[in-house]
């Protein structure tokens, strides 16, 4: 069963990468966002050992100039998007190698401006923005914290009440099957500037994030779907908070090998006592450029990184989980370095 799982997990990996060549359809340059990635993460808890997370993440354009308008140096460059971002975990147990995995849909757009008293021949400075909109859930139908009931079952009243500020949320979670569904906006500010070459192309990048968050009852704040308990709402708040910095240096002219130092913050406001409310992930990351007799690698798409985390989980529900974690694996970039205007001839 693992060996399935583990060929459907590198098989979703794999589309992804493809999905992201096809600059008809998944036109992969958004300057702001994680990218899909493949690691291996350790674990918080002695209740459960994973061993490989898949982030298959796909942005499906519906319109999308960052390529062309950077590149042909306009002021002002935007996407339209409809992102699924689904996380699927392996874990070290033969009747459930994969519990609780996560789906976020969202409907999206990105949009930049060139900052022209900050931009000049070898300089050119943007600020931009994200607004994404949709769904996050595990697709589950049980009861968060008791295995034995259905999700909105009537006991499930009762076993709420009994949850206080100094109970051990991780201790008493439904790993199996428990349910996680809410429908959320976030909006990230960014402010981004690169040093570029002797081709336009960049050497040097600093990005700075700054978001905000939101989980809401409808979809989309329209649709009356998908939305949170408010027996959930308490135990999860609200309100999340971002801070982000990223460097990116390109150590190899012209064949754009490179590395990205990332660093990301998270504060959740209003959660349970339990739930620790920061998350900190700082992230190294290669694109080596590798050549070996006739094969030339070059870094365009897949990095190499590890990370450090300490503070609670990211997965559904398992935000109940805190603690320090390291990350190995590989990701593929959907906004790696190109000219940003034309050269002259």
């Amino acid at each position: 069963m693992k060996k399935i799982v583990i060929a459907l997990i590198f098989l979703c990996f794999s589309i992804n990468i493809f999905a992201q060549s096809d600059y008809n359809k998944y036109a992969r340059f958004y300057p702001i966002g994680d990218d899909p990635n493949l690691r291996y993460i350790s674990s918080y808890t002695k209740q459960e050992k994973i061993l490989v997370e898949v982030n298959p993440w796909v942005r499906y354009s519906l319109f999308n100039n960052f390529l062309r308008g950077m590149g042909m140096e306009r002021k002002h460059t935007q996407a339209w998007y409809l992102s699924f971002d689904p996380t699927l975990r392996l874990y070290n147990e033969n009747s459930f190698p994969v519990k609780t995995p996560t789906y976020r849909f969202f409907i999206g757009t990105q949009q930049f401006l060139q900052i022209d008293k900050l931009s000049h021949d070898n300089k050119k400075t943007y600020a931009g923005f994200l607004f994404e909109s949709g769904h996050y859930s595990n697709g589950q139908n049980g009861f968060s914290f008791n295995s034995g009931f259905e999700d909105g079952a009537t006991q499930t009243d009762s076993l709420y009440s009994l949850i206080n500020n100094s109970t051990i949320l991780s201790d008493i979670l439904n790993r199996k099957s428990g349910n996680f569904s809410t429908n959320l906006s976030k909006v990230v500010l960014n402010f981004r500037t690169y040093r570029l070459d002797k081709n336009n192309e960049p050497l040097m990048m600093h990005s700075f994030n700054l978001g905000f968050e939101l989980y809401h009852k409808n979809f989309i704040g329209i649709v009356n779907f998908g939305g949170y308990s408010p027996y959930d709402i308490k135990i999860i708040g609200r309100y999340r908070y971002h801070v982000g910095y990223e460097y990116i240096k390109v150590y190899r002219n012209g064949d754009g090998a490179r590395i990205s130092i990332k660093e990301n913050l998270e504060i959740i406001q209003g959660a349970h006592p339990s739930i620790n409310p920061v998350r900190n992930e700082l992230t190294f990351t290669t694109y080596p450029f590798i050549k070996f007799k006739h094969i030339t690698f070059r870094p365009t798409d897949i990095g190499v990184f590890i990370s450090y985390i300490y503070g609670h989980d990211n997965y559904n529900y398992r935000l109940v989980d805190s603690g320090n974690q390291i990350s190995v694996g590989i990701s593929v970039n959907q906004f790696p370095p190109f000219a940003m205007k034309k050269n002259k001839k």
